[in-house]
């Protein structure tokens, strides 16, 4: 019986598979199709995957939005105690994202021009109304506008605004640390009146056992 040597690869043979195969990332396989990346071949071509896949992301945070918007109006009362602290998220972030999907729906900024940021995004929405024609003509009612030059902007028009941002962003941290002492709280509260049920418990049943 003739024996058969396995067939060997050159390393040159084994980068030109590497590079013909689609190379998909380790997820679950409902997220294969989408997180399957194929080599390209020109600068252009992974510029424009990156740009799509990038303005795909604006639109999650934009939608995001919208939809804590519309949980605190489906939930009222309910929204802090029972949707926020099971978010991925901070308190800061879901206003962020509140108040960009507000600009947009109160036609403030149409979603096309929105910064893909949403932090950016959110920097935006803090221009006065007579001030937003003027941020156009400096081009940061765009895609690509960068936070920094937003917040730059911002402390050109007035240098009071910027340290009312940072007051509101501690204000909203602060809150933020104040609700979860509230929760914990409320916790202890809720062992405490359980605890107190089993006593009251026991000492009805030891006055029906004296009775």
């Amino acid at each position: 019986m003739i024996k058969t040597s396995p067939k060997t690869f050159s390393a040159k043979d084994v980068k030109a598979r590497a590079a013909s195969a689609p190379i998909v990332s380790t997820t679950s396989r409902s997220e294969d199709f989408a997180a399957t990346i194929l080599p390209l071949n020109r600068p252009e071509d992974y510029v424009r995957e990156i740009d799509k896949l990038w303005a795909e992301a604006q639109k999650r945070f934009l939608t995001i939005g919208r939809y804590l918007r519309h949980a605190i109006q489906a939930n009222k009362g309910e929204f802090e105690s029972k949707i926020l602290p099971q978010l991925p998220f901070g308190r800061a972030v879901a206003y962020q994202l509140r108040e960009v999907a507000e600009a947009v729906e109160s036609k403030r900024f149409k979603e096309a021009e929105l910064p893909r940021s949403y932090s950016a995004a959110y920097y935006l929405t803090l221009i006065p109304e007579k001030q937003i024609s003027l941020a156009r003509s400096r081009g940061l009612v765009r895609p690509q506008a960068a936070r920094s030059e937003i917040m730059r902007f911002l402390k050109e028009l007035a240098p009071v605004n910027t340290s009312e941002v940072k007051r509101q962003e501690l204000l909203t941290k602060r809150r933020e640390q104040i609700m979860k002492r509230i929760a914990k709280l409320r916790e202890e509260m809720a062992e405490i009146d359980q605890e107190l049920g089993k006593v009251a418990a026991i000492e009805g049943e030891a006055e029906e056992v004296q009775a």
